[in-house]
């Protein structure tokens, strides 16, 4: 029966965190998020009096991983617009089925301050040295590496 099992991919964990102007919290933020894997799956959330947001877990169904010739890959982009700027609280590419467990714990604390530059950061998969991937995010994710 190849080809007719469909198969759970896991597009992103659940995000937590704050949202944050020099320190000060930004309430009623809309924070945006976008996965591509098949198609493009949109949502979004407003932060609270606190600057807190928090988005829920995604994942689906699909045929596509058991074939030979496909590498699941999935976009995660979490962004804002603000005074007509964007600012990237996390873009990056998730490879494979199940979400890494260094996204899991970075995205559960995804405080971003605006005033933060835009970095990219370099993450290992500590189980597995060759699955790598590079985040671009105004959050301070090195903070959270060590």
């Amino acid at each position: 029966m190849f080809g007719l099992i469909r198969y759970t991919v896991e597009l992103c964990p659940e995000v937590k965190g704050q949202l944050t102007n020099n320190g000060a919290p930004i309430a009623n933020q809309l924070i945006e998020r976008s996965l591509t894997y098949e198609d493009e799956e949109l949502d979004s959330v407003y932060t609270d009096e606190n600057g807190c947001f928090s988005l829920p877990a995604k994942s689906l169904k699909s045929l596509k991983p058991g074939s030979i010739f496909h590498e699941p890959v999935v976009r995660i982009i979490i962004d804002l617009e603000k005074d007509g700027k964007i600012f990237n609280l996390w873009i990056g590419f998730q490879h494979g089925l199940k979400t890494p467990k260094e996204f899991k714990r970075l995205l559960k604390n995804l405080n971003a301050d605006l005033t933060n530059d835009e970095t990219k950061h370099h993450l290992v998969n500590p189980e597995d040295s060759l699955d790598e991937h590079f985040i671009k995010s105004i959050a301070q994710l090195e903070k959270q590496l060590k």
